[in-house]
């Protein structure tokens, strides 16, 4: 058979219906793919299945002391007979050891022969839970609209999505946000990416085609872009609440800690009236462990229904004839979505350095650490959001109440429960919540994570690209250049 008549034969064979060898081997190929990866391989997963997650493999094997001398003196034998870096590199090749873990259990499990697990000490759990240094140490990538190499965690992953057409019609392919949600739920699907600013006046800005490897020279962006990337980083948050709760819920009852160290490990709690009244009247949050504070009230009923909105995490759909944006429906401008507020220094830091005779600590030289505020009804403006939002910040608060009372407490810390019970006037819990992050917490669950999805909605709606100084997010020339562009 010549090459033109194969030819004609696969055409006609794509032209036609699917026969039963092309369904045979379909099916093989599910089969196959089923078998050896370890992930569905499915377009969509549904958030209540979780996504299995890898396991990282170690590479690190001890390298000999003593090399191999390439003297030939006093030799009886080639050196290519004995092992040697030229010939057997694998031996004397360096591999890191796999990063340690938080805590470990009673009987950890080896599954590397080289690499035994270890567990964090104080100093290394105190770096881990700062969420600004995780953002800090995440792998660099270059910046499609700056050209800069960035953090991870300060930019966007855009994926190419091919949109389905005609036979006729060439294929359109399109950029879409990719790994935006928790790894548990969803993972990455695409292995080429590219990487934009994590703020959206910034991506609103570019309107050319972007060159992605290995794909067609020109993409574009996705009309309703930012709107898919506003709605992931949203759902983002709530995600780190879920897996907060069941990090909390898990780990009840199993770690034991002191009685000094009971306070230290809260993760969340809530302000009291005349806390939440010093706070916005002095602008200082005297907890120095506190990475942020969310003030959410409870979602408003309906005034024509006298219902309150149901939770719910699926993206909202604007119809035609409700054109206008969510936030003209309040009668009062909405407040920013975070404020920074100082974070006050424990006293015996700021003692330290009084004595003349003391050294002075090189805190002191330091600026003063800022903790966000978050408002809750600017940073979920959609009523069914805000209302998932609220009621995962309470099952939280419930989960952390009640891990507290399978503690052992003394005599006073139960007094202050009976007293809290019946507090009344500005001893009342309010709606703001401490949200805190220590070495104490992290062994109990990550509290970093869902600071750090705070952190990146914040930068994606603007707010940390307000001030016209220059900021450790990204550089003054090119801010002032991106936000004088016509």
């Amino acid at each position: 058979m010549s090459r033109r008549q194969g030819r004609r034969t696969t055409s006609k064979l794509n032209s036609s219906q699917p026969s039963e060898a092309c369904l045979v081997s379909y099916h093989a190929y599910s089969k196959h793919s089923r078998k050896h990866l370890s992930r569905p391989n499915s377009k969509h997963v549904p958030r209540t299945r979780n996504v299995g997650a890898r396991k990282r493999k170690s590479l690190y094997r001890p390298i000999p002391v003593s090399l191999p001398s390439f003297h030939p003196a006093g030799r009886t034998r080639s050196i290519l007979l004995e092992e040697n870096p030229v010939t057997d590199k694998w031996v004397f090749a360096r591999h890191k050891r796999l990063p340690p873990r938080v805590r470990l259990g009673p009987r950890p499990v080896v599954h590397e022969e080289h690499d035994v697990p270890r567990e964090m000490t104080t100093q290394e759990r105190e770096w881990w839970s700062s969420p600004y240094l995780r953002m800090l140490a995440t792998p660099l990538r270059q910046c499609t609209l700056s050209k800069r190499y960035l953090p991870n965690d300060f930019l966007v992953r855009l994926a190419v999505l091919r949109l389905l057409a005609a036979q006729s019609a060439p294929s359109m392919e399109v950029l879409m946000p990719d790994g935006l949600e928790h790894p548990k739920y969803k993972r990455r699907k695409a292995r080429v990416a590219v990487y934009v600013p994590c703020w959206k006046e910034a991506v609103e800005t570019m309107k050319s085609p972007v060159s992605v490897p290995r794909h067609n020279a020109n993409i574009y962006f996705s009309k309703h872009l930012c709107a898919h990337i506003s709605y992931l980083l949203r759902l983002r948050v709530l995600q780190e609440l879920e897996v907060l709760i069941e990090a909390l819920k898990r780990i009840r009852g199993r770690i034991e800690f002191d009685a000094d160290a009971d306070a230290d490990a809260t993760i969340l709690r809530r302000l009291t009236r005349s806390e939440f009244k010093t706070l916005r009247e002095t602008g200082v949050v005297p907890y120095p462990d506190a990475v942020a504070v969310l003030v959410v009230p409870p979602v408003n009923r309906d005034p024509i229904t006298n219902l309150r909105p149901r939770p719910s995490q699926e993206p909202e759909i604007p119809s035609d004839e409700s054109s206008a944006p969510t936030n003209t429906l309040h009668k009062k401008p909405l407040p920013p979505l975070s404020s920074l507020h100082y974070a006050s220094v424990p006293k015996d830091a700021s003692e330290q350095g009084s004595d003349d005779s003391l050294e002075i600590p090189f805190s002191t030289f330091l600026p003063n650490a800022r903790v966000p505020l978050y408002n809750g009804l600017t940073m979920f403006p959609s009523p069914p959001h805000r209302a998932a939002f609220h009621k995962l910040l309470t099952e939280l608060l419930d989960v952390e109440r009640h891990s507290r009372g399978t503690r052992p407490t003394s005599e006073a810390r139960t007094t202050s429960r009976e007293e809290f019970k019946r507090a009344k006037g500005d001893a009342k819990g309010s709606h703001a919540f401490l949200f805190m992050s220590n070495e104490q917490t992290v062994r109990r669950a990550d509290a970093a994570a869902l600071a750090i999805a705070l952190w990146r909605l914040r930068m994606w709606e603007g707010n940390a690209f307000v001030d016209e100084v220059e900021s450790w997010e990204i550089g003054k020339e090119w801010r002032i250049e991106q936000s004088n562009r016509p």
